[in-house]
């Protein structure tokens, strides 16, 4: 019942600034030409009139329940996030910044500023949520970063989420790592491919179930299978935990397969937050997709 009314505060939302004065919805026209400029000023303008100091805001009503309800507070503020995706890159910016400069003013004993800071780790850093997304909550990280009113000390997990965000991320380039086994490096392996293929990377535990299931779905995908058949695809297993040769069977004879002694994880060198975890790469080493479940791979290579 919780996402279904996100989901509905999203569409009343949605469709109160996609129709004029009078009520007529916007035509396809008046959308191409007006549609980018209404979204950005209905961002810059969304917390106009919210005051941040009301408590009562932020309580969660009495009759419902605390997993199938919301404070009001917090059902702005899911409005708010799902339509920030839609926002110019500047202009999202910029509404975000003037958000939390409003919650730090807020002096009323009511902590608006550590309310909206974990409102978007909720939202935009949990794979479960709907509105997944680490590179909305990089304004966040950054405001509370560049903040001098608070000592570093109480900045270190928004730099270290900072630091995870960015490395790895689609369109730099992803870390090299060992094969183990004196198989060579990450890329070294690239060196090898041809210019028109791309490397999967699966990341998985040896004793996960969910890793091998995982495997098995990617094995038998069409998407991946048209893709290796065209040669525009080679794929990398890469177990980050327990042994590899225990589940050699499992993982088809074609794939590249390497074994990490434990550091990937323990220096967080990759963010993988999903099990199977999949990353691609192009031939240059450049992250085109990060850290994604099968689902969300399988269909990026339909679309790729």
């Amino acid at each position: 019942m919780g996402k279904i009314r996100h989901i509905l505060v999203v569409a009343v939302t949605l469709c109160s600034f996609l129709t004029d004065c009078s009520g007529r919805v916007v035509g396809a026209v008046d959308t191409v030409r007006s549609g980018q400029a209404r979204i950005d000023t209905f961002l810059v303008h969304f917390w106009d009139g919210v005051d941040l100091s009301d408590s009562t805001l932020y309580v969660m009503p009495a009759a419902v329940a605390e997993d199938d309800g919301f404070s009001a507070m917090e059902e702005k503020a899911a409005a708010f996030f799902s339509i920030l995706p839609s926002g110019s890159d500047s202009v999202a910016f910029r509404a975000v910044k003037a958000l939390m400069d409003r919650a730090v003013a807020v002096s009323s004993g009511i902590d608006a500023y550590g309310f909206f800071m974990s409102a978007a780790e909720k939202y935009f850093y949990s794979v479960q949520s709907p509105y997944y997304c680490e590179e909305l909550l990089l304004p966040f990280l950054e405001h509370k970063i560049a903040r001098t009113d608070i000592p570093e000390i109480e900045k270190s997990r928004e730099k270290f989420l900072l630091g995870l965000i960015r490395r790895n991320s689609v369109g730099r380039m992803a870390e090299d790592f060992s094969l183990g086994d004196g198989a060579g490096s990450l890329y070294g392996l690239l060196g090898s491919l041809s210019e028109r293929q791309s490397l999967m990377i699966v990341f998985f535990s040896a004793d996960c179930k969910d890793c091998m299931d995982g495997i098995a779905r990617l094995k038998y995908s069409p998407a991946v299978s048209k893709k290796i058949s065209e040669d525009e695809l080679k794929v990398l297993a890469v177990c980050i935990e327990g042994r590899l040769k225990d589940v050699l069977s499992e993982i088809p004879s074609g794939w590249f397969k390497a074994s990490d002694d434990g550091s990937i994880i323990r220096n967080s060198v990759y963010s993988i937050r999903h099990q199977p975890s999949i990353y691609i790469l192009d031939r240059g080493g450049v992250v085109i997709l990060k850290d994604a479940d099968v689902s969300s791979a399988i269909q990026f290579l339909l679309g790729y």
